[in-house]
């Protein structure tokens, strides 16, 4: 990875978890210290854990996005960057689609990973103007422009006019949309193709209907990586 974009990443990361830790704390009722506490706590906890822990505190990943003020970044922890980097890496795929990218963080670690082996496409969705905005510039900044294919506006419209096939899926849009978004996205599955959905644990409740879909489903081998937000890997065998 590039100096370049190391740096923007590093940059990008700090300013996700500034807003999101402010968001938190303008939702929570008690004292500066008593959520400072909590926050340590939440960062100790196993993260299969961690979504119950919200819900506790009247809280879920969502709540921050739909609290009234600017939308949040909401960008993917550098861990789970560093393994969706290592991932394209693995498995070479020539196209990646995916489902909610917000800024763009988790789209440069794809695009990255696309210019290391020197080929592939990225097909970004958001419906956010001015994320897509701060997509554009970021995918600039990075010199990735040649990987990443962006398509603004609504994702089930972007989905419906897609054709030909994907190597890779990676979902990361509201929760509770996962299963209604991926039942029109398998006519674009191979077998073979890999798909990941972010926030297993932390929105476990809203995306129980997709976990409990691929379970059920023979044409899918699927277990869910029990690290950071939690993450559902999912393998088209059919």
């Amino acid at each position: 990875m590039t100096s370049t974009a190391t740096a923007l990443l590093r940059r990008l990361h700090q300013q996700s978890q500034t807003e999101v830790m402010a968001r938190a704390r303008a939702q929570f009722h008690g004292s500066s210290e008593e959520f400072l506490t909590l926050a340590d706590e939440y960062d100790t906890l196993a993260p299969r854990l961690r979504g119950r822990f919200l819900e506790t505190l009247g809280l879920s990943s969502e709540d921050f996005e739909s609290s009234q003020g600017t939308a949040l970044s909401l960008a993917v922890s550098a861990e789970t960057g560093r393994f969706l980097r290592n991932m394209v890496l693995s498995h070479r795929p020539a196209r990646i689609l995916e489902l909610g990218s917000s800024c763009g963080v988790s789209t440069l670690y794809f695009a990255e990973a696309l210019r290391t082996l020197g080929n592939g496409i990225v097909v970004a969705t958001e419906l956010d103007a001015a994320k897509c905005a701060q997509l554009r510039a970021h995918v600039s900044t990075a010199g990735v422009d040649a990987y990443v294919d962006l398509r603004e506006g609504d994702v089930f419209e972007t989905v419906a006019g897609l054709r030909g096939t994907f190597d890779m899926v990676f979902i990361d849009v509201w929760a509770n949309t996962y299963l209604d978004l991926f039942t029109q996205t398998e006519h674009l599955l191979r077998p073979g193709s890999i798909v990941l959905a972010d926030n297993m644990y932390t929105a476990e409740d809203a995306v129980r209907p997709y976990k409990q879909y691929l379970d059920g489903n023979p044409r899918f081998s699927t277990t869910t990586l029990d690290f950071e937000s939690g993450v559902e890997f999912t393998v088209v065998v059919g």
